[in-house]
């Protein structure tokens, strides 16, 4: 009898074959390009972000002024009125806004920081329905410019102001020197005091 020789029944070969791998499962290195466009986004927000970021901070050591005072997106600050202001604070006290012409008026307003500024100009200004008349125009008035506190009471009796412009609603407008629009406003009332008889 006569053997044939074959290769191993297990399939044992001495050399591996070469395969071709289809296209469509090798993988490549990086990100999508919907992924990488993403990133490009996120990496010029980031980048403008840090720019805004640089020339504020560098506008805050050179300590350019603060426009602490004017009026903001929210609208002008409130004016606070009472009879008699804070020794400590300088902040109107007693609070009110109806006076008569025995009352004295004290006004303040609390800015959030000093205003570096020595004058500011206040005017008065009637309210009659949707009309307007001035009756005191905007004049200059000396102010602590290191101080977050402007407060005043009227130099002028009350019942003098209330002789010279009479009883009604007022509304008073602060502003900054050279500025069109008031940084603080308020209203008040003018009460006429009864006559006994």
């Amino acid at each position: 009898m006569g053997f044939r020789t074959r290769g191993s029944s297990f399939g044992i070969r001495r050399g591996r074959p070469s395969r071709a791998r289809p296209m469509a499962t090798e993988r490549r290195g990086g990100p999508a390009p919907r992924a990488r466009t993403w990133l490009g986004w996120a990496g010029a927000v980031l980048g403008v972000g840090l720019v805004v970021f640089v020339i504020g901070r560098a506008g805050s050591e050179a300590e350019l002024p603060s426009p602490t005072p004017s009026a903001s997106a929210a609208g002008p600050l409130a004016i606070t009125f009472g009879t008699s202001l804070d020794p400590t604070s300088g902040e109107a006290v007693d609070s009110t806004d109806r006076f008569r012409a025995s009352d004295p008026i004290a006004y303040s307003v609390r800015l959030v920081a000093a205003p570096d500024v020595a004058t500011i100009l206040v005017e008065i200004v009637r309210l009659d329905g949707e009309q307007e008349t001035v009756v005191q125009e905007p004049s200059t008035q000396g102010i602590d410019a290191s101080s977050k506190i402007i407060g005043f009471t009227f130099a002028v009796p009350t019942n003098e102001v209330l002789e010279s412009w009479g009883p009604g609603d007022f509304s008073m407008r602060i502003y900054l020197p050279g500025a069109a629009d008031p940084f603080a406003t308020g209203r008040f009332t003018l009460v006429e005091t009864p006559v006994a008889s």
